[in-house]
């Protein structure tokens, strides 16, 4: 290539990048705007629905009534801005090239603010990573950026919206590169600190200076108290399996539902928070100012105790219901009431000098972030920035990781990975993102096969499958697989005479599968392990295939590529 070629790419990419910069920029101050803002629609819509001292038929009345609304929108509208919006969010970023559509942001900022305001227990900082994602998009199409960049802006706004929302820059850029990208060594870490520096100078502006919480000063009293904050991180593993666990639980149940209920199940979830408001009116919506409360001593430890056992049940049940809010929050809350229970009982039996109860509560914040979340390094950095003190870290990394830890080994998928498989979204795993194997299942794959209905009867099924000689089919409609059936299966029910039998009551439900990013290994480790049918299906729906492998297809794909060596 000629030099002046080479200057002029080389200028053409200094400018690109510069553009870059300047738009993070740009969405850093959006998303430190959209955060203030939709935090204050928030409180003053929980105002306003409220009062100061509202009766029992309105804490009934207002969650039953407005989430009725809200999962109107929800259904009809706005389906993809249910929950928390972080899973939306790196599925976004792994499988749509950042895209997300406009639609999106606004319906989420319209039903989060409805969600949270009317009473449900949920948080505000996911859905601001949402809305700040869909406004990325929306600004990457306008400026026509490659698919490149315009994913880049999809972690990027993450951080920016986190920053904005919980005053923490530097825990934000952790959260974007640790749980959004899934890579500490990303290199958009320039970047996000632009756009998180941003939305955080736009957030004080507004709001002004003052922290979320007010901590009080942290002491590690004594070093045999480290033992104390040992078992507060056993604690912090058993909230946080306790919650997961819940969540994913409720949620099946939920979605096992027939799918009209889909409009009335975030009511339902509304009455039922509505009659806890009655009698535990302190897990409404957010809660920070019980948290605060819990983090100086202000909570008894019966309290406590209830609060953290009341808020998980809410925070399940508003979640789980398909309302529009996240856990971030909830999990702090948790955390405090938890932390500061630990903390009150180490000083009533402890041998040793202890710190207040308050530094337990904050301690406990990280420990069931991190064990909830899955995302230690942001943990520790963001308890750090709420205290500013260095003092903090050893117990803090101490509780951390034996929370992490346990959570780890009891719910293998983390909980955001989890809430997506269940919409049958898988997201590529490291391994996948690292390499770039030279095979993918896709070169392997063919779209040639034969998908039979699930109501079909025997007698059909054989006369699909007689001009095949394959020995398994899919089974299912529209691209949309149920499962599989073997040709044996199908000949031996017809030699029984059932050849009016749906194919429903035959179809194989359990069945491997690989996605088109899959390597060749994996492809031959789960085709061995099948019925002769291997299916490749997308990882934004697990349900819809793509094509299929079978050991033909791959014995051709090998004749075609190695077959003259």
């Amino acid at each position: 290539m000629r030099a002046p070629d080479l200057a002029l790419r080389h200028n053409l990419r200094l400018r690109e990048n510069q553009i870059f910069l300047i738009l993070a920029v740009l969405i850093g101050i959006l998303s430190g705007l959209a955060a203030v803002l939709f935090t204050l629609a928030i409180k003053r819509t929980t105002y306003e629905l409220f009062g100061i001292a509202p009766s029992a038929a309105r804490y009934i009345l207002v969650p039953t009534l407005v989430s009725f609304v809200a999962g109107f929108l929800l259904k009809n509208y706005f389906p993809e801005a249910r929950g928390s919006g972080v899973p939306q969010t790196e599925a976004a970023y792994h499988l749509q090239d950042g895209y997300v559509p406009g639609r999106v942001a606004f319906g989420k900022f319209v039903t989060g603010v409805m969600c949270i305001g009317c009473g449900h227990s949920m948080g505000r900082e996911g859905p601001s990573v949402q809305i700040a994602a869909g406004m990325a998009s929306t600004i990457a199409r306008w400026f026509r950026l490659s698919p490149a960049r315009a994913r880049s802006l999809v972690p990027v706004a993450s951080a920016a919206a986190l920053a904005g929302a919980f005053n923490t820059p530097v825990a934000a850029v952790l959260f974007a590169l640790e749980e959004i990208i899934g890579d500490m060594n990303a290199p958009l870490i320039g970047s996000a600190v632009l756009a998180s520096v941003s939305a955080v100078i736009v957030e004080r502006s507004i709001l002004g200076n003052s922290p979320i919480f007010h901590v009080p000063q942290y002491k590690l009293v004594s070093p045999a108290e480290l033992i104390a904050y040992v078992l507060l991180g056993v604690v912090g593993g058993g909230v946080s399996l306790a919650f997961s666990k819940g969540l994913l639980r409720l949620r099946e149940l939920c979605l096992k539902l027939p799918a009209r209920t889909r409009l009335i199940q975030p009511a339902a979830g509304g009455l039922i928070i509505g009659v806890i408001l009655i009698f535990v009116p302190q897990v409404l919506g957010v809660g920070y100012e019980f948290v605060n409360q819990a983090l100086n001593g202000g909570l008894l430890l019966k309290t406590m105790l209830v609060l953290c056992a009341v808020k998980l049940a809410a925070t399940i049940i508003s979640y789980a219901s398909g309302n529009a809010g996240g856990i971030f929050s909830p999990s702090l809350y948790l955390g405090a009431m938890a932390g500061g229970a630990v903390g009150m009982l180490v000083h009533k039996v402890a041998l040793f000098p202890a710190a207040d109860p308050g530094a337990y509560a904050l301690v406990g914040m990280g420990a069931v972030f991190a064990g909830i979340i899955r995302a230690p390094m942001t943990s520790v950095f963001m308890i750090f920035e709420l205290t500013q003190d260095y003092q903090v870290f050893v117990p803090l990394m101490v509780a951390n990781m034996i929370s992490f830890a346990i959570s780890r080994q009891f719910q293998p998928t983390p909980l955001y990975r989890a809430l997506l498989e269940q919409d049958h979204v898988h997201l590529p795993g490291a391994a996948a993102r690292a390499a770039t194997p030279s095979r993918r299942a896709r070169e392997v794959m063919t779209s040639d096969f034969t998908m039979i209905s699930p109501k079909a009867s025997m007698a059909s099924a054989a006369d699909a499958v007689s001009a095949t000689t394959a020995k398994c089919f899919l089974v299912g409609d529209d691209g949309t697989v149920e499962g599989l059936i073997t040709r044996e299966k199908i000949e031996q029910e017809m030699q029984a005479n059932k050849k009016d039998a749906p194919v429903h009551d035959f179809v194989i439900s359990e069945y491997g599968h690989v996605h088109p990013d899959h390597s060749l290994e994996v492809v031959i480790d789960r085709l061995g392990q099948s019925p002769g049918l291997l299916p490749v299906v997308s990882r934004s729906d697990s349900q819809h295939v793509v094509g299929v492998i079978t050991p033909q297809s791959l014995a051709h794909f090998v004749q075609k590529n190695w077959g003259s060596h």
